[in-house]
């Protein structure tokens, strides 16, 4: 290769270029509109997408987290205090296998003439066959109950949605990074004489 190639000798066409001429520039091209990209189109989709589902996953967090600081004052304020009756604890197992992690319990209760059988929510240690534990019941959701020691230590707080909201400061300052760089016009080619 010396100093420049030659192409488009056929189609009357010349364009030299030389080594130090950007890659870019190398492209010439040859007849009919320029191509859209399609690495460009599809990179744009795929940002797009991943903003959407990381605005849904936001959302259920907000949600979420709405929800579980209404349960706890809920059932506080209007929780119906059972005594449940453990039917059987099983042993969790930690993440490599060969530590335990607390025990999942579950026990019988009635609420106005319903029996429930039921986990028991935040019960880690384990109790034999026919221990009574004072618990309470979520009076919307009756089949949801909890130890009344862990309903006493839990609170309701404003410092859950944290997190979420700053998850969604950068949602949204990329989102704004994405839409400028969407309408942001493309660098053309220079035409080639």
């Amino acid at each position: 290769m010396d100093h420049g190639d030659t192409f488009g000798e056929r189609s009357g066409t010349r364009a030299t270029l030389s080594p130090s001429t950007p890659p870019s520039d190398r492209v010439v091209s040859l007849r009919g509109p320029e191509v859209a990209s399609i690495e460009r189109q599809v990179w744009h989709r795929f940002v797009a997408v991943a903003l959407a589902l990381s605005f849904a996953a936001l959302i259920v967090n907000v949600v979420s987290t709405a929800h579980d600081n209404s349960r706890i004052e809920r059932m506080k304020t209007h929780g119906i205090a059972v005594s449940v009756t453990v039917t059987r604890c099983i042993g969790n197992v930690g993440g490599s296998g060969s530590n335990g992690a607390g025990y999942r319990c579950h026990g019988d209760y009635s609420i106005a003439g319903i029996t429930y059988h039921e986990l028991i929510g935040s019960m880690t240690t384990f109790a034999a066959s026919g221990t009574k534990v004072n618990s309470v019941a979520d009076p919307s959701k009756p089949t949801t109950v909890i130890l009344a020691s862990a309903l006493e230590k839990s609170t309701a707080s404003s410092a859950a949605y944290v997190p979420a909201g700053l998850f969604a400061i950068v949602l949204v300052a990329l989102s704004m990074v994405f839409v400028r760089s969407t309408r942001r016009p493309r660098a053309k080619l220079p035409p080639t004489s």
